[in-house]
C-alpha cells in the first residue's frame, strides 16, 4: 500500500496569504510621498503678506477640479494659488481672460499633506472650498512684492 502524501500545512499558507493580501488592501489609502517639484512645494501660509483687493476672480470647484477664469483687467504674473489659508499650489500665471482648470489633489499644506478633494475612491470626506486667494504680483505693477488677492468663490459642488 503507497504511503498517503502529506498536504502543507494550511497555517502558514494561510498566514501568508493574509500579509500579501492585508498589504495590498492598504494601498488605495496610502497617499504616497509627497511630490516635490516646482507645482506642489510645501509651504506656510503668509499671514503677514500685504493684502490686495479681492478681485473679480470667479472659482468654481466641480468634484475634484478648481476651475477659474481672469475676467478683470489685470493680469497676474507667476504665483501661488491658496485654497482655505492652508493649501497651495504654484501657477505659472493667470493672463487677462486666461481660465485654469486645476487638479484639487495637487494643493498641498506646509506638510505635505493633500487636500482631501474627494472623488469615487476617497476614503474620508471632502473638504469644502471657502476661501480661495491669489498671491502674486500684477503685471501693470512696477513693485517686486507680492500681495494676497482674494478671490470670488461662486460653487463648491462636490460629486
Amino acid at each position: 500500500m503507497p504511503t498517503p502524501r502529506r498536504l502543507p500545512r494550511p497555517a502558514p499558507l494561510l498566514a501568508a496569504a493574509l500579509a500579501l493580501a492585508g498589504g495590498t488592501l492598504t494601498l488605495p489609502g496610502c497617499h504616497g510621498p509627497v511630490q516635490r517639484g516646482a507645482k506642489t512645494e510645501p509651504r506656510v501660509y503668509p499671514f503677514d503678506e500685504t493684502r490686495g483687493d479681492v478681485q473679480d476672480i470667479q472659482v468654481f470647484r466641480e468634484g475634484t477640479r478648481l476651475k477659474l477664469t481672469n475676467t478683470t483687467a489685470t493680469g497676474f504674473g507667476p504665483g501661488r494659488l491658496w485654497v482655505n489659508q492652508r493649501f497651495s499650489r504654484q501657477i505659472d500665471g493667470l493672463a487677462v481672460g486666461q481660465s485654469l482648470d486645476l487638479n484639487l489633489y495637487e494643493f498641498v499644506d506646509e506638510f505635505g499633506d493633500k487636500f482631501r478633494a474627494g472623488g469615487f475612491f476617497a476614503t474620508d470626506d471632502p473638504d469644502n472650498v471657502v476661501l480661495v486667494q491669489l498671491e502674486a504680483r500684477p503685471l501693470d505693477d512696477a513693485g517686486d512684492d507680492a500681495r494676497m488677492h482674494g478671490l470670488i468663490v461662486v460653487r463648491n459642488m462636490i460629486d
